[in-house]
């Protein structure tokens, strides 16, 4: 058992909605913005390193910044971002279209707890700070590992570091009366769903089809799982 998985904290969780509420998308979009050149472009260019071609899955994708920067540098990868939140899917959908790249990046509504798509189909899955919310994050470990195909890796990174100091001054000039409450909703909910700890993680994983996985503390968590022939029978969450 893990921190989370206690009577109190599930009841925490049932409360909070997993996605991002409409009146916070504005928002998170303009925070999330800031980080483009700092942290999307760094996780992007891990990923790239990664996997130069195939199909890669972005799950909480938000205003799909990661996406849009994987795509900007990978002509041959061909990315889908799902979300809960349609705000975000709309923002997401144009920001793609802005740059053009609304041909090789897709958004779709959806979320980890059920993934839409066939066993085996993927190269590749990602998550950027979406894992601390997640209700039941065995049954969505389970999902990434069913739609990966043989060798492909699911890498969940938590929290994402999108608070620049760009978004601060932003913060700091003022915000308006639907920007504040949108604020003061993520701070409760940060403190209410923290980040996972090493040891949590660890013990999640093992509950899960893929049984074992690295754990990478580089500024954020980086939970890199892979897909083998001979992972282990899944276990239900």
């Amino acid at each position: 058992m893990w921190r989370r998985d206690t009577l109190a904290s599930r009841l925490v969780r049932f409360l909070i909605p997993e996605k991002i509420p409409c009146f916070a998308a504005r928002l998170y979009d303009a925070i999330a913005q800031t980080a483009v050149d700092t942290y999307y472009k760094e996780v992007a260019e891990l990923v790239v390193a990664h996997m130069s071609r195939g199909k890669l899955l972005d799950i909480g994708t938000g205003p799909g910044y990661l996406p849009i920067s994987i795509a900007k540098r990978a002509p041959e990868i061909t990315i889908v971002g799902i979300d809960s939140s349609r705000t975000l899917l709309r923002i997401a959908r144009e920001n793609a279209e802005r740059v053009g790249l609304s041909d090789r990046v897709k958004f779709m509504e959806g979320n980890g707890n059920r993934l839409e798509f066939g066993d085996n189909s993927w190269d590749m899955v990602i998550s950027t700070g979406s894992f601390h919310a997640w209700k039941r994050p065995i049954r969505v470990i389970d999902e990434c590992f069913r739609v990966l195909k043989a060798g492909g890796e699911a890498w969940l990174l938590d929290p994402a570091q999108v608070i620049t100091p760009e978004a601060l001054k932003m913060m700091e000039r003022g915000l308006g009366i639907i920007d504040t409450l949108a604020y003061r909703w993520g701070s409760l909910t940060s403190k209410a769903t923290p980040p996972y700890s090493r040891e949590e993680i660890e013990r999640i994983v093992r509950c899960t089809a893929f049984r074992e996985g690295q754990v990478i503390e580089n500024g954020w968590i980086t939970v890199k799982l892979r897909k083998t022939g001979f992972a282990g029978e899944k276990r239900r969450s």
